[in-house]
This record gives C-alpha cells, structure tokens and sequence, in this order.
C-alpha cells in the first residue's frame, strides 16, 4: 500500500462525497472504486458488486432523483479504512419500490454514515451505508409522521408488575 497520507486520503473522501451531486456521478463513481468494489446499503439490504452493478445504481439514482445534494459533516481517515458522515438530500423524480405518486416531486433528507475500505491502489473497494430508512419513509408518506408508543407493559425492569 503506497505510504499513508492523512490529509490526501480526507480530500479524496470529500471529493468523493460532492460526486454524488454531479450529472456525470455514474462516470465520475468509477474513478473512486476497484473493478471489484462493494456498495452495501444497510438500510435498504441492497448490495451492488462491480463497475457494471455499481455504474448501474449511480445511473438509477440521477433517474429516480434530482436536486442531489451531499454535504460532507465529517470524515475520519486512517490507512486502510474511512468513515464519512454525509447530509444527503434529494427531490424524487420517480417513485420506485414502495413509494406512492405523491412521493413524486417530494424532497427528503438523511444522515448517512459510511465506512469505507480502501484498496491497496488507494479507491474505495468497499463501502457499508447506514441510515434511518424509517424517516425516509416517514417525510415521502410510506409511513405515519410520528411512531405511536407501544402499549405499556410490566417488565422487571420498569417496577409495574406484569399480568399473567
């Protein structure tokens, strides 16, 4: 692995984090990650392997969303491993899986932590997503605004007794 450069690995992270923002991410992507690079996105359970699954999901992004912003808030590198935490937001084109109609046109937002894992060439070769899917859920309609509380019940823990 080529020597260690703190403050060069942090810049390609954040030059890594606004590509999200660019028209041109799908080309852009590949420039960041091996031939064999792994996007795992938690929230979702989706994985993508590879240039083609990977150029694939940056293609269906700028498809399903736009106004695209991705802001970096904080980033901590070390030599082989990264971990970035992003503000991402974006405006639905397209509503895609669960999403009603009225998603359409409707911006959301998230905070994103990602830990990612660097080749020996210095790219990415894989990333782990995290992220409250619930919250996305909740401000494009899928899901109720607020949670309702569960109905109490007695546990040892929270001194009302159980019934039963």
């Amino acid at each position: 692995m080529p020597d260690f450069d703190e403050a060069e690995r942090k810049a390609f992270v954040e030059r890594w984090i606004t590509m999200w923002d660019s028209p041109t991410a799908p080309t852009d992507a590949m420039a960041y990650y091996t031939e064999d690079a792994v996007i795992e996105d938690k929230a979702f359970d989706h994985t993508y392997r590879g240039h083609q699954e990977l150029h694939e999901y940056f293609s269906r992004a700028g498809q399903l969303f736009s106004d695209i912003r991705s802001v970096s808030l904080g980033v901590l590198v070390g030599p082989s491993h990264a971990v970035a935490q992003v503000h991402y937001s974006a405006t639905v084109k397209e509503p895609f899986l669960c999403l009603p109609e009225s998603s359409r046109g409707q911006r959301f937002s998230l905070y994103l932590m990602s830990l990612l894992q660097f080749a020996e060439d210095g790219r990415i070769v894989r990333s782990v997503d995290a992220y409250d899917r619930t919250s996305v859920l909740q401000q494009l309609g899928v899901l109720p605004a607020t949670v309702l509380d569960p109905t109490p019940s007695g546990t040892p823990f929270s001194g009302t007794p159980s019934s039963g």
